[in-house]
């Protein structure tokens, strides 16, 4: 099992610069996929692969946000937090479709795909990126033995 350690630069006491990335386009993040999935959700497990197997990709940082509006049907979710509901509808009211669903990909916060689906989540990485979609809080990534530590620094004012 992999530990993650974050280390926070935004300031205030014992923060630290993170270590930077280098320069080359490997260590540029493509993109941000959020994948809102749920332990209840049948339709979930091909989603769960295609984000492991985009995940192998240095270049995308993969995120799995299991949701628990499905709690109600009576199985309550071990992983979901309503954090992560409240934040996929959130993606849904800012795009204006209000439409929530598992397994739902969200790229960059602004790109909805099916989560199965690989050429739609292609599509949306393309779309996000078209539509000029930027990292605005710069992250890296690095093993320090058998922890994985992500460096996350001040993000960069967009205005």
């Amino acid at each position: 099992m992999i530990a993650l350690t974050c280390a926070f630069a935004a300031g205030g006491a014992g923060a630290q610069e993170p270590a930077p990335a280098a320069a080359t386009p490997s260590a540029v993040p493509k993109a941000v996929l959020e994948l809102f999935t749920s332990q209840g959700c049948a339709s979930c497990p091909p989603a769960d692969a295609l984000l492991t197997e985009l995940a192998a990709d240095p270049q995308m940082i993969a995120l799995t946000l299991a949701v628990d509006y499905w709690d109600y049907v009576g199985w309550k979710d071990t992983l979901a937090k309503h954090g992560h509901s409240v934040r996929q509808r959130a993606y849904a009211e800012q795009r204006g479709d209000r439409m929530i669903y598992t397994p739902q990909m969200v790229v960059d916060g602004i790109a909805p795909a099916k989560g199965s689906d690989k050429m739609a989540v292609e599509k949306a990485v393309r779309r996000a990126h078209d539509a000029g979609s930027t990292l605005l809080v710069p992250v890296a990534l690095r093993r320090s033995g058998e922890n994985l530590v992500v460096d996350v620094a001040a993000g960069v004012d967009p205005g």
